[in-house]
């Protein structure tokens, strides 16, 4: 058998502070990736592609890659050449929002993901993404409400939570030896039940509403504000090259609010600060440089003139 793992980080047990604490959080990471190893090589897996999915997908120590270990980097290195017998995803967090740890959406300006009109995070995409290359997710690890979402749609495959929002403290060895007992009990599952269908279209929301239109003028698809995606395979497929535009459009939305917040500060000289602080500015102002957008901004014009 061959088996894949999906590697996130925000759901790794012992993960607090990865941002200013890189060097630990491989080293944790790593470790509880190892769990899933030696499990799957307890139950006869005799190959396994481990991807790390988050970020640049450096964060997994290249010690785990061995002659029937690889390691890849993004889900965009991954490839489908072979045939994998099943996937699990490990260490998943909960979508943006939600009332997880490290909640989330890929990125800090994706507002929401939308499948029949439900959102829906990272774990729903790429259980999707898998199921329409065939390869069933026998389980999904992580947060409290990525192991939610992971039963949403499709109620057969196994889920573990390994931390909550309300959880102060892990006790990663205990915790360790469940992991391994429920991929122990995922791989006796009916493989066929844990394919999830992609026939649905994906409705991606921003949180600067700008985003939409400037993506749409790149040749993206719009309507009623959201940028749509025939399913969650183009969406994967589609990822990174998305990321590049909302990277340039993020670049302009600060170069723009900049310029416009020194506008801001010159004009507000004529009114009193109780008068700002009490008005709707203060409130339109509340968001940073990336998501203030277009219509706001006239609309602080227009307060700040004098206009209704």
């Amino acid at each position: 058998m061959h088996g894949l793992i999906i590697a996130d980080i925000e759901g790794i047990i012992g993960i607090y502070d990865f941002m200013n604490d890189v060097e630990n959080s491989k080293v944790v990471y790593t470790r509880e990736i190892e769990v899933y190893i030696k499990a799957f090589q307890k139950n006869g897996v005799e190959k396994i592609t481990v991807c790390d999915a988050h970020s640049a997908g450096d964060m997994i120590l290249p010690r785990i890659v061995t002659e029937n270990v690889a390691l890849i980097s993004t889900v965009n290195n991954l490839s489908f050449d072979e045939k994998y017998d099943f996937a699990i995803m490990v260490g998943f967090h909960g979508r943006g929002e939600a009332h997880g740890i490290f909640p989330h959406t890929f990125r800090f300006d994706f507002k929401h993901i939308f499948i029949r009109g439900n959102p829906v995070g990272e774990v729903e995409i790429f259980v999707r993404w898998l199921g329409a290359k065939g390869v069933p997710v026998i389980l999904v690890t992580g947060d409290r409400e990525a192991t939610y979402e992971a039963n949403c749609f499709n109620i057969y495959r196994d889920v573990c939570c390994v931390r909550s929002l309300f959880q102060s403290t892990d006790d990663a060895q205990a915790l360790y030896h469940k992991l391994a007992a429920v991929v122990d009990s995922s791989m006796l599952l009916d493989y066929d039940k844990c394919i999830s269908s992609d026939e649905d279209e994906v409705n991606v929301q921003f949180c600067n509403p700008d985003t939409s239109k400037l993506l749409s003028q790149k040749g993206y698809l719009e309507k009623d504000g959201k940028i749509l995606f025939a399913s969650c395979s183009e969406f994967v497929e589609k990822l990174y090259q998305l990321i590049d535009e909302m990277n340039k459009i993020n670049e302009f939305h600060v170069k723009i609010n900049t310029e416009f917040l020194q506008t801001v500060r010159t004009l507000i000289k004529s009114h009193s600060r109780e008068e700002v602080e009490n008005s709707e500015i203060a409130h339109l102002l509340k968001t940073n440089r990336y998501f203030l957008d277009e219509a706001s901004r006239h609309r602080i014009l227009a307060i700040l003139g004098g206009q209704k």
